[in-house]
């Protein structure tokens, strides 16, 4: 009787423990994905800056058309990687060819920087001088958005 009484209990403590893990996983809320959330970085430039609604709402304004320029850029991007990495399904690859393509690689990321630059230069200059001593104080959290993500852990062996 006592070990059936203690197989019992393994059991049920067993099915208790599967039971808090799937609810564990099932109930979370899931992780953010790595990337920018945006709402979360207007809603701070909005209030370290303190910007009032006449600023706010040119802030929106080329917000929305820097947004754009960004999504364009992007699908260029991807249509020229593309472009370079069929490059692989011909027998010889051309040096000129090659170059060319990392040319136009190169430009559309300056053209990003460019106009993500421009875009907070703008920023500024809708500030008032007091905003603008802000504004200053909110550049290492912009580059925290710019820069891409620092990698975690050691670097992978090949």
């Amino acid at each position: 009787m006592k070990r059936e009484t203690l197989l019992t209990t393994a059991v049920i403590a067993l099915l208790l423990l599967n039971f808090g893990t799937l609810g564990f996983l099932f109930f979370r809320k899931p992780p953010h994905p790595p990337g920018v959330n945006n709402r979360a970085l207007d809603r701070q430039i909005v209030e370290t800056l303190a910007l009032n609604p006449t600023q706010k709402q040119q802030f929106d304004s080329f917000k929305k058309n820097h947004h754009e320029q960004m999504i364009s850029f992007n699908q260029q991007y991807r249509k020229a990687m593309e472009n370079y990495f069929a490059l692989l399904k011909n027998e010889t690859i051309e040096p000129v060819q090659q170059d060319s393509m990392l040319a136009i690689l190169s430009n559309i990321q300056q053209e990003k920087a460019l106009v993500t630059f421009e875009h907070f230069k703008t920023l500024k200059t809708l500030c008032t001088p007091e905003q603008q001593q802000n504004f200053e104080a909110l550049l290492p959290e912009l580059l925290q958005v710019i820069l891409p993500p620092r990698p975690q852990g050691p670097p992978p062996q090949h």
